[in-house]
C-alpha cells in the first residue's frame, strides 16, 4: 500500500514534537502527511540518533488502510530556540509525564509572547493544565491534550521507525472546560484521523489510563517483593496485560471501583458538568476505545487481557544473571504513575471524603520501592505531606479546593 496524504488546511501549521519516545515516531509521519501546510519539527535530547526520514508502520488496517507512512521532519534538534518561537502547536509526545515540569521550564524563555501557541500533551492525565499554568504562569497560550494516547504503539528502531499496533476508535481532545473555543479539533483531525470529541482536564485526569492499570497489575504481582531479591524469570509473566494474573486482575477491578467512586463524588458535587456524566468504568472505556479489538468482552479483566491492541506491551525487568530478574524500578510504571496518578487521585478523594484502601496501599508500596516519601501514615490514614510531595501533582497544593477544581 502507498503512503497516505490527508486533507490540507488553509492555514500553515507548524507543530513541534517535544520528546523522542514512541508517540513521536508515530506522530511525525502523521503530521507530515496531514496536508501540505502541516510542518513537523522535533525537539529531542538525542538529535544525532535520528534519521532524516521517519516512518511509522501501521498494523491496524481497520483504522487506516495503509501499512506505512514516511516523512522528513523539517528539523530535528536539541535547541529549543530553533523551533519553539515559530511553533503554532507544541506537543509533548513520547515523554513520561513526570518530565513535564522540567520541559515546560526549558521552553518558557523561547515562547513568542506575540504569537499564540497551543501547548499540549499526548495522554494528558496527571493534571496537565495545572502543571502548565504553574510552570509558565500567564501567557499567550492555550492548553490541550489527548485524553488518552491515540494508539497502542511502540518503537521498532529508535530515531527512524515507529509502529502502531491498534488505534482508538474514539479520541477525546482535552481543552479548558472542554469547550474547544479555538476549534483545535479541526486542526488535529487531519493528523489523528479518528473521531474526536471534547472533554476537560479534570475528567481526563480521572479517566482510566496508565495510572489505573499499571500500578494494580504490578501490585498484584509484586506487593510482597522486598525490592531487592531476584526472582526466577520463568515464574513471571512477560506481557503486562495479556498475561495478567488473577491477583492482578482482582487489584485492577478494585482500583476501577475506587476510581469510579471518586468520579461519583464529583458527579454529585457538579451534577451539571457534562463530562463527568460519562461512564468512567474501565470496561466501558476499553470497549469505547477498542471496540473491535477486544476478543472477550465478558468482564473487566478479560477486556484488558484479550485486547489485541494491548498484547505487545511487556513488563520491564532487569537481568540479574542465572535466569533471575528484578522488576525495573527506574521506569515510568513506577516513577510516573505514582506521583502523577495515584497521589493525584488520593488528593481528590480526600476532598470528597471517599475511602480508597487499595490506592492507599499501592502508594505506600510503590513509594517504598523507589525510595520516596510522598505520603505518610497507613492504609486509611494516609496524609499527603511526605518529604517528596513537591514532586507530585496535588491539586490542593496548587491552591485548588473542591469548589474550584473544575476551573
Amino acid at each position: 500500500m502507498q503512503n497516505i496524504v490527508g486533507p490540507s488546511s488553509s492555514d500553515p501549521i507548524t507543530i513541534t514534537l517535544v520528546g523522542g519516545g514512541n508517540s513521536t515516531h508515530c506522530l511525525a509521519p502523521l503530521i507530515s502527511s496531514a496536508g501540505s501546510n502541516y510542518k513537523c519539527q522535533i525537539l529531542t535530547r538525542q538529535p544525532s540518533n535520528w534519521s532524516s526520514q521517519v516512518e511509522v508502520i501501521n498494523e491496524d488496517l481497520k483504522w487506516l488502510p495503509v501499512t506505512s507512512i514516511k516523512c522528513e521532519p523539517s528539523i530535528i534538534t536539541d535547541d529549543p530556540q530553533k523551533v519553539i518561537p515559530q511553533s503554532d502547536i507544541i506537543w509533548f509526545a513520547g515523554v513520561p509525564i513526570h518530565h513535564n515540569p522540567e520541559l515546560l521550564r526549558m521552553i518558557k524563555p523561547h515562547l513568542n509572547p506575540h504569537r499564540h501557541v497551543f501547548i499540549g500533551s499526548i495522554c494528558c492525565y496527571g493534571g496537565f493544565e495545572w502543571v502548565v499554568r504553574s510552570s509558565l504562569g500567564p501567557g499567550n497560550y492555550s492548553c490541550f491534550g489527548t485524553n488518552l494516547i491515540p494508539w497502542c504503539c511502540g518503537t521498532l528502531t529508535y530515531g527512524s521507525t515507529g509502529v502502531i499496533f491498534g488505534a482508538k476508535r474514539l479520541l477525546r481532545i482535552v481543552t479548558s472546560e472542554g469547550k474547544d473555543r479555538l476549534n483545535l479539533k479541526a486542526k488535529l483531525y487531519p493528523i489523528l484521523r479518528q473521531p474526536l470529541a471534547d472533554t476537560h482536564f479534570l475528567a481526563s485526569t480521572l479517566w482510566p489510563n496508565n495510572s489505573s492499570l499499571h500500578p494494580p497489575i504490578l501490585y498484584g504481582l509484586f506487593n510482597d517483593w522486598d525490592g531487592e531479591s531476584s526472582i526466577v524469570k520463568s515464574n513471571l509473566p512477560t506481557y503486562i496485560y495479556a498475561e495478567m494474573s488473577d491477583e492482578s486482575a482482582e487489584a485492577v477491578c478494585q482500583m476501577d471501583e475506587e476510581l469510579v467512586s471518586i468520579v461519583g463524588g464529583l458527579r454529585e458535587r457538579f451534577p451539571l458538568d457534562p463530562f463527568l456524566q460519562h461512564d468512567f468504568s474501565l470496561k466501558s472505556c476499553i470497549l469505547e476505545n477498542y471496540e473491535d479489538q477486544v476478543l472477550d468482552t465478558s468482564t473487566t479483566a478479560s477486556c484488558v487481557s484479550s485486547n489485541q491492541a494491548f498484547k505487545q506491551h511487556k513488563i520491564p525487568y532487569t537481568d540479574m544473571g542465572g535466569g533471575e530478574v528484578v522488576p525495573t524500578l527506574k521506569h515510568k510504571f513506577f516513577e510516573t504513575d505514582l506521583p502523577f496518578g495515584l497521589v493525584t487521585f488520593k488528593d481528590i478523594a480526600n476532598m470528597l471524603e471517599v475511602e480508597t484502601p487499595l490506592i492507599d496501599a499501592m502508594i505506600l508500596w510503590n513509594q517504598r520501592l523507589i525510595g520516596k516519601e510522598f505520603v505518610r501514615g497507613e492504609v486509611g490514614t494516609v496524609t499527603i505531606d511526605g518529604e517528596d510531595v513537591g514532586e507530585c501533582v496535588v491539586p490542593s497544593r496548587f491552591g485548588l479546593e473542591l469548589d474550584d477544581i473544575l476551573s
